[in-house]
């Protein structure tokens, strides 16, 4: 791939960059990013396909593995190759191009978090709750919907706040030349550590705590009478463990980097380059919980639901008296 070391800036300036280094590191991400969003569109099409066709919506834990499944799918077909486009094609269009990868890349960063956030408060409930059915299968659907709804309307300002422009690079500590990136909006200068604050609370911070806090509470519960019910339930604890693990050590780069990026003035190339390394990343999400469904895929995409048990040996036939059975069952005389 052919990409010229000359950029254009907003004042049709031309600087030329010293070198090929930012060249052949940038073909590289293009390459990473490229295959990526090979992968991710067949493997969670595959998924959403099989879980679309097969029916097997009835179950809540498909509901949420769609729901990621869909985030990923969206970020394969639409926020990895305007991504791609945007750093290979040049012109005044790539500013749709980078609205557009960053709409949807905010898009998903939400809806991923929550909805591994609910279904893991959702299995919590079923092992606190074992004799109610808190949150039923219509609820799991009408919680995932929110949170798309949620995040859509949540991530609008990224639509606004970011646009193609330059970024300046120190070159032997002096500004020296600029690249083309998708950079924080200079007319809304003021609004931008507030924004990014708030998106790293709301995005990161609340779905990372609330979900260690839940598994805190499921720990405790450990060594109580709820120890039996909460083995029944880990192997899909297990799954959903993995799924927060990738979460976090995707997310996390790129959080940083995108509240650094809110900062005024020049760069390193080593940071520009870190900073779309973050973003490449945060792409390979979409692979790992491939990998993860392939390795849990006795419970994914099962129309066989694992049946419930009741709490402890308390509520097992005998253990509280005669059944309602053995009551009316007539006696020998």
């Amino acid at each position: 791939m052919d990409i010229t070391t000359s950029y254009t800036n907003q004042t049709n300036d031309t600087f030329i960059i010293p070198g090929e280094d930012y060249v052949r590191f940038l073909n590289i991400i293009v390459f990473l990013e490229a295959s990526m969003c090979v992968l991710i569109v067949v493997g969670n099409g595959f998924i959403i396909t099989l879980i679309a066709r097969r029916r097997l919506l009835g179950r809540s834990t498909n509901i949420f593995v769609f729901s990621i499944a869909t985030a990923d799918f969206l970020n394969g077909i639409l926020s990895i190759p305007a991504h791609v486009l945007f750093l290979v094609v040049g012109g005044d269009s790539t500013v749709y191009l980078c609205k557009c990868h960053k709409f949807v890349m905010y898009l998903t960063k939400t809806v991923v978090p929550y909805t591994i956030l609910f279904m893991t408060a959702e299995k919590t409930m079923r092992v606190l709750c074992p004799t109610r059915e808190i949150v039923t299968v219509a609820r799991c659907m009408f919680f995932t919907s929110l949170w798309w709804f949620f995040s859509a309307a949540f991530n609008i300002w990224s639509v606004v706040l970011f646009t193609k422009g330059s970024v300046n690079i120190l070159y032997k500590e002096v500004s020296s030349y600029q690249i083309p990136s998708c950079v924080l909006n200079s007319r809304f200068i003021d609004l931008h550590t507030a924004f990014l604050l708030t998106d790293v609370i709301i995005i990161f911070v609340i779905p990372t705590f609330a979900i260690l806090g839940i598994y805190c509470v499921l720990v405790r519960n450990y060594f109580t009478v709820l120890r039996e019910r909460i083995l029944t339930y880990f192997y899909v604890i297990k799954l959903f463990i993995a799924l927060f693990i990738t979460f976090v050590l995707c997310h996390l780069p790129l959080e940083i980097f995108t509240f650094l990026d809110s900062r005024q003035g020049s760069f390193t190339l080593l940071y520009v380059l870190a900073s779309n390394f973050a973003t490449s990343l945060y792409f390979t999400r979409g692979i790992w919980n491939l990998l993860i469904y392939a390795y849990f895929k006795h419970y994914v995409c099962r129309k066989r639901q694992f049946s419930s048990i009741r709490a402890s040996g308390a509520f097992r036939e005998g253990s509280m008296g005669p059944s309602l059975r053995q009551r009316l069952r007539p006696r020998n005389r």
